[in-house]
């Protein structure tokens, strides 16, 4: 339909890319039939309390419902769960809902589009899907021609403006979630924010401050005179609407605040990252405060997270990740000084996925590693993440997720599994992803293999190889070429000093330590007297 295709090329333009948000490639590819427990190793987001946790990947999702000791994993292939990888979650007692999103080809290239969202109310046992957060497509037929709308009519304190009907889920994915007891709030890059009284069932959407603005109220509203407009009498004709009228609208291909990324909510405070700064309810969503790099100091105008932190005395401290939009802002890490109504920006240069808090500490998960700081200006760079025997290892340097559980644990998300460690960090739990392909305990990932992408730990790619082996074995793996051609020996007849499945790794570089050229490698895994081969094909 040329509305949609239109409003896709405008959506495209923005030049804030929406797709690079988020850590994982979503796949619509179900992963029931190749991953037991954890049904994906590159954790994106967590969320819940105590002994039950929920884990979102761009396989699907994950839970725990004894601190970890077990893993299920749900897909979209689980009734009522939408299309492709975890893109939003929030979790509310035995309720939860999980937003999905794809990578799909348009004519506009790839994008991203949204899944749509799911609802438990039986922690997981039974699902509602509810669909994506969208607008209906208005269509009209006047002497044979089909014409479609672009904008509907939205209700501020008696005037009325503007909105664009935003009528497709491509380049609307949901990028967050919040629930704060009574209603339902959704962020998402081409539908803004939205709003649900219904758990989910309809929605509704909330107008947050122009760009240019540091209020949106009442008072605001009425002294712009927008009622001269009469918009109530006249028809919604793109064309031979006043300029004012449009300009005013609710567009997030005009205005950068309108584009919304996150969201955090409880009683009638509502916090929302856009593209164009933060913004604050205290009533519910019917006003607003736009706090920008310009007005108040926050390190950057495109807010991709936030963070509650509740401290011992009860106060609050909102936190946030900023990216630049190349206006003089910066990437980094902002917190709200309730005191004096400025953002303080303590750790400058970091991109934060993700934010993880208790009443002492405040942990940031970077493409660096996790930061912690205790007194919110100072921050250390917490060491990488291995068992006590180093027999499980993260390989990534990236952190994508973190959660402080109500005793304590510090749950980490990464590009190669799970970290939970019950001691502050001294000591970790490894959980990854295991394949189960026909049974086979030798295998190797990721594949295909990018050695300067794949599992990277301090700038250095990894293969990761797994076997079984029992106490004592000695082990043999060898990387060859397609022509049989020895390329490196990663261990030569070394016993192992333990049993069970286990894991070493290969660089992607041949014995002179030159990454080797794109094509397939067959492994040869010796363990005793027994050899074991698999395939990877390698993509520099």
């Amino acid at each position: 339909m040329r509305k949609t295709q239109l409003l896709l090329l405008l959506l495209t333009s923005v030049t804030l890319q929406a797709q690079l948000l988020r850590p994982t490639q979503f796949s619509l590819e179900s992963a029931d039939s190749v991953y037991s427990g954890l049904i994906g190793s590159s954790i994106s987001d967590i969320a819940g309390v105590g002994d039950t946790l929920w884990l979102g990947s761009g396989h699907g999702l994950s839970a725990t419902f004894d601190r970890g000791e077990s893993f299920v994993g749900y897909s979209s292939r689980y009734p009522d769960l939408g299309q492709g990888g975890v893109s939003a979650l929030v979790v509310y007692g035995d309720t939860l809902w999980v937003a999905m999103g794809f990578d799909t080809t348009t004519a506009f290239g790839d994008l991203k589009a949204g899944g749509g969202i799911s609802r438990s109310i039986d922690g997981g046992a039974s699902w509602t899907f509810l669909g994506q957060p969208m607008d209906e497509l208005q269509v009209a037929v006047m002497d044979g021609d089909t014409t479609y709308g672009k904008y509907s009519k939205l209700d501020l304190w008696g005037v009325t403006i503007l909105s664009v009907d935003v009528v497709t889920p491509v380049q609307n994915i949901t990028y967050d979630l919040a629930f704060d007891g009574e209603r339902l709030w959704a962020t998402s890059f081409g539908g803004g924010l939205r709003v649900s009284s219904d758990l989910g069932d309809t929605w509704e959407k909330v107008m947050l401050p122009w760009d240019k603005f540091d209020v949106l109220d009442s008072v605001m509203i009425h002294s712009l005179q927008l009622d001269t407009l009469e918009l109530d009498t006249i028809s919604l004709d793109e064309d031979n609407l006043p300029a004012a009228a449009t300009y005013y609208a609710l567009d997030p291909l005009i205005h950068l605040n309108h584009i919304a990324f996150a969201v955090k909510a409880w009683s009638d405070t509502i916090w929302v990252g856009t593209s164009g700064g933060i913004n604050r309810s205290l009533d519910g969503g019917e006003s607003w405060e736009h706090f920008t790099f310009q007005n108040s100091n926050i390190s950057g105008n495109w807010v991709i997270a936030l963070n509650r932190q509740t401290l011992d005395d009860g106060s609050e401290r909102i936190w946030a990740s900023t990216i630049t939009t190349g206006a003089g802002d910066a990437t980094g890490f902002s917190f709200y000084d309730s005191e004096t109504g400025y953002w303080r920006a303590p750790l400058l240069g970091s991109r934060v996925w993700n934010i993880g808090s208790e009443p002492n500490a405040v942990f940031a998960a970077t493409d660096e590693g996790l930061w912690k700081t205790r007194d919110g200006l100072n921050f250390v760079l917490l060491p990488n993440y291995h068992n006590l025997d180093y027999s499980e290892v993260i390989y990534s340097d990236a952190v994508y997720s973190v959660l402080i559980n109500n005793d304590g644990a510090i749950w980490v998300g990464t590009g190669d599994g799970l970290a939970v460690s019950n001691n502050g960090g001294l000591s970790w739990d490894i959980h990854k992803a295991r394949s189960t392909v026909g049974g086979d305990d030798f295998y190797a990932y990721p594949n295909p293999f990018t050695p300067r992408y794949d599992k990277l730990l301090n700038g250095q790619g990894h293969l990761i190889i797994r076997f079984v082996a029992d106490q004592g074995d000695e082990i043999s793996i060898t990387v060859f070429d397609f022509a049989m051609h020895r390329v490196n020996t990663v261990m030569d007849a070394t016993p192992t000093q333990y049993a069970g499945s286990q894991e070493l790794t290969w660089n992607g570089r041949n014995e002179s330590g030159y990454l080797v050229a794109n094509g397939t490698y067959f492994i040869r895994i010796e363990v005793g007297d027994d050899m074991h081969w698999t395939k990877v094909m390698v993509i520099n």
